[in-house]
C-alpha cells in the first residue's frame, strides 16, 4: 500500500466541496503556523468551496475569526450543540489528529454521524500506534507521548472502534511525516521515517480512515 502525503491527501479531497474541519485551530501554534503557511485549515480554504471551522479553544477560534476565517466557531466534538455547525451540510468532515486527544472517542464517533448524510465523507487521520521512529525511541527509554494525547492507536484497533459505533470504512492509507514539520524533526527520525516508506508502510508516521454513514 503506497504511503501518502497526509496534507496533500486532504487537500484533493477537499477541493471544491462543502469542508467542516474539526480541531481547526491548532492554538496556540496558530499564528507561528499562517506566516509559515504550515496550518492546514487555512490550506483547506484555499481549495474548499466552503470551510467551515469548529475549535474547544476559544482564543484559536477568535484569532482564526480575526484572520479571515468567520465561519469558525467554538462547540465540543463529543456533543455538537453549536446550532450554526448544526444547520450547515457537509461534504466532507475533517477529523485530522484530535481523535487521540479526546476522552471519550466513541461519543465523539456517534455525534459527528448526526452532521453526516448518506454522501458525506468523514477523514480521520491520527498517529499510528506501530510507528518505527516512535518505537525506536521507546525501546531506547524515551517514550514520544505528547502531553495531550490521551491514546495512540493501531490500525486494527481504529477501525474496530469506527465500526462498532456505526461508521463503515471505504478507504485506508497511512501517511508519512509531513513536508511542513519535517524540519522540526530530528534527521535520524527522518531517516526511520523514509526507510519505513520504502519498506514497511505499516511502520509509517500516521493513519487515514475514509469513513461514512451506512
Amino acid at each position: 500500500m503506497p504511503v501518502v502525503d497526509r496534507v496533500s491527501y486532504l487537500l484533493e479531497r477537499a477541493k471544491n466541496k462543502n469542508v467542516l474541519h474539526l480541531g481547526c485551530t491548532d492554538w496556540p501554534l496558530t499564528e507561528g503556523k499562517i506566516k509559515n503557511n504550515a496550518l492546514l485549515h487555512a490550506k483547506l480554504g484555499s481549495v474548499a468551496a466552503n470551510l467551515v471551522g469548529v475549535d474547544y479553544d476559544q482564543e484559536g477560534v477568535n484569532y482564526l475569526v480575526s484572520h479571515g476565517y468567520p465561519e469558525t466557531y467554538k462547540d465540543n466534538v463529543e456533543k455538537f450543540e453549536n446550532t450554526r455547525i448544526r444547520e450547515k451540510k457537509y461534504d466532507l468532515i475533517i477529523a485530522g489528529e484530535i481523535i487521540e486527544h479526546l476522552e471519550n472517542p466513541g461519543l465523539f464517533l456517534r455525534a459527528v454521524q448526526t452532521l453526516m448524510n448518506p454522501e458525506t465523507e468523514l477523514l480521520i487521520t491520527t498517529v499510528n500506534a506501530y510507528c518505527l521512529f516512535r518505537f525506536v525511541r521507546y525501546i531506547l527509554g524515551k517514550e514520544m507521548v505528547h502531553e495531550d494525547h490521551n491514546y495512540y492507536y493501531s490500525p486494527r484497533v481504529l477501525e474496530r472502534l469506527i465500526t462498532r459505533c456505526g461508521l463503515h470504512v471505504v478507504d485506508f492509507r497511512y501517511y508519512g511525516i509531513g513536508h511542513e514539520i519535517q524540519h522540526l524533526i530530528p534527521k535520524h527520525f527522518l531517516l526511520l521515517d523514509s526507510f519505513s516508506k520504502m519498506f514497511f508502510p505499516s511502520a509509517s508516521d500516521g493513519v487515514i480512515f475514509s469513513t461514512k454513514s451506512p
